[in-house]
């Protein structure tokens, strides 16, 4: 007998994920982890329900994000956070849960995005990861890397300052290759 992989979908997500998301943020990396690369869960909007109940905007809005979720038989699994930024889609974060990491599922949720950011018309996928004071980039940048996103460039900002000094963002873009076409040729 067969037995087949779960079937991971992408959609947006619903106010009654939040429960869900809040976990997944959670659990997806420990403190110990990000410290020096990111921010910390506590910190975070997206570890505490109540908080992320209060700042949801209908349908699945958190501020200027929109929020989609992965789910295995309707069972969420994963979340990431997307923003418009112009002919560009900012790929703001993603977190999947612990025990499904290294599966598949993130790989999932960002065609999801691409495919969304083609739809839309944009010409690329952006995103930042980051790279400590001791200059060790975050884990997941040769993951970004085997997907096709390429290293534009490091800086410094308000992110960044926030983690601590000598912290830097690591800029990643993707070309999609069907955005919109130039308007003044």
């Amino acid at each position: 007998m067969l037995v087949s992989e779960p079937r991971t979908s992408a959609r947006p997500a619903k106010r009654e994920d939040i429960p869900a998301i809040v976990m997944i943020w959670r659990t997806s990396v420990s403190d110990e982890e990000v410290a020096g690369f990111g921010t910390s869960v506590a910190v975070s909007i997206f570890g505490d329900a109540d908080r992320l109940s209060s700042a949801w905007i209908e349908p699945n809005r958190v501020n200027s994000e929109e929020i989609l979720v992965a789910e295995i038989d309707g069972r969420v699994v994963g979340c990431v956070e997307i923003e418009e930024r112009g002919d560009e889609l900012e790929l703001v974060n993603i977190d999947v849960n612990r025990e499904l990491q290294c599966r598949g599922t993130g790989t999932q949720l960002v065609r999801y995005v691409e495919e969304l950011a083609q739809e839309r018309g944009k010409r690329a996928v952006t995103l930042g990861t980051s790279r400590n004071s001791a200059g060790v980039p975050w884990k997941s940048l040769p993951w970004w890397q085997a997907r096709g996103y390429r290293i534009t460039h490091e800086e410094e900002n308000e992110w960044t300052r926030s983690i601590g000094p000598g912290v830097l963002e690591i800029r990643m873009r993707k070309d999609l290759g069907l955005g919109r076409l130039p308007t003044d040729v």
